[in-house]
C-alpha cells in the first residue's frame, strides 16, 4: 500500500529546468514541480540480462543531490526519483528508483531497484536490477555491469543518446 501510494505522489510531480533551486518543490499551474539539485554521479550500464521488451543493453544515469535523476539509453529517456540506501562510494549499495510517468512506460510510473556491488577501487563492477511496472508485471531479474564517475551535467533537459 504505501509503494502505491508513492508511485500516486510521484506521478503528480514533474521535473522542471527552470526550477533549479535544490530545495524548493512548488505548485505551479496546479502541478507540483521540482528542480535538478547539484549533478553528483553518472552511472554507465551495460546490460547482460536484458528485460525483452526493452532491450538496449546500454544506458546512463544522472543523479542528483535532492533524488532526482535522468537515465538514457538507445530507447529510453525519462526522469524520476531515487533514494539511495548506502553510498555510492561504498563497496555495496542499492538505489530505488520510481520513474516519472512517461512514454518510456506507456505514460505510467515504474520502480526498480538496483543493488551495486564495486569489484575495483575506480568504483566500477556488476548489478543485479528487480523491477515492477505499474501494470503489477514483475520484471525478470536482470544484471550487468556499471561505471561511476562524475556526472557534469547541471540541466540534463537536452541530453540524449548519443548527444
Amino acid at each position: 500500500m504505501k509503494t502505491m501510494l508513492a508511485m500516486t505522489l510521484v506521478a503528480l510531480i514533474s521535473v522542471s529546468a527552470a526550477n533549479t533551486d535544490a530545495a524548493t518543490t512548488k505548485t505551479v499551474n496546479g502541478k507540483l514541480e521540482t528542480g535538478f539539485g547539484n549533478p553528483t554521479y553518472k552511472q554507465v550500464l551495460h546490460y547482460r540480462k536484458m528485460y525483452e521488451k526493452k532491450p538496449f543493453p546500454d544506458a546512463e544515469i544522472y543523479y542528483y543531490d535532492n533524488g532526482v535523476y535522468k537515465i538514457i539509453s538507445q530507447g529510453e529517456d525519462h526522469y524520476g526519483l531515487y533514494v539511495l540506501q548506502g553510498g555510492f562510494q561504498e563497496q555495496t549499495y542499492t538505489i530505488r528508483f520510481v520513474s516519472l510517468p512517461s512514454a518510456d512506460w506507456g505514460s505510467k510510473t515504474a520502480f526498480h531497484q538496483l543493488t551495486f556491488i564495486k569489484n575495483d577501487k575506480d568504483g566500477n563492477g556488476v548489478f543485479i536490477q528487480n523491477a515492477i511496472v505499474d501494470t503489477g508485471e514483475a520484471i525478470a531479474q536482470q544484471n550487468g555491469t556499471f561505471s561511476l564517475e562524475e556526472n557534469k551535467e547541471k540541466d540534463p533537459t537536452n541530453k540524449g543518446w548519443g548527444s
